[in-house]
């Protein structure tokens, strides 16, 4: 609000500006500032990022349907990770520089995931864990279908 106020105030302004035009602008950004606090603008976020997502497992869905696990375990992978992120970021859990397990683990302790859950989860990291070291003799179609609609449970239940 302060910078708002410096630059309605600006030099180049003292000749006048259109008040009307001012006042709807401040009434506009102090409604994007409610609904940030409110946490909206990071909700509109999670539908879209989860919309990307659900497109990337509906590729993953088709290599895997066409017995392309290394593709469809590479896609997949990507989306793990970084839904399980952005639930450790909700959860205010440092992200950066912490692999999957530790991050399932915590978010375990929080209750965000059940045992059960936390347990599907690290199964499915390990499947990351081979499609993105080339470790493809080590890949099951099986494997990657579990991830494959796990990750779609996954994306409804928290983005």
């Amino acid at each position: 609000m302060a910078e708002l106020q410096r630059i309605v105030e600006h030099e180049q302004l003292k000749g006048g500006y259109p008040r009307s035009s001012i006042e709807k602008l401040l009434g506009l950004l102090q409604s994007v500032q409610l609904e940030a606090q409110a946490g909206l603008l990071v909700k509109l976020e999670d539908q879209v990022v989860a919309s990307a997502f659900d497109d990337f497992l509906d590729h993953a869905t088709q290599y895997h349907k066409a017995g392309k696990v290394n593709e469809a375990a590479v896609l997949a992978s990507a989306v793990l990770e970084d839904t399980i992120k952005r639930i450790a970021r909700k959860s205010e859990i440092a992200v950066d520089g912490v692999s999957l397990e530790p991050l399932i683990d915590e978010l375990t302790k929080r209750s965000v995931f059940t045992q059960v859950k936390a347990k599907r989860l690290k199964s499915y990291a390990a499947v990351r864990n081979h499609a993105l070291h080339a470790e493809w003799e080590k890949l099951d179609i099986k494997d990657v279908g579990a991830q494959l609609s796990g990750l779609r449970e996954l994306l409804d239940e928290h983005l």
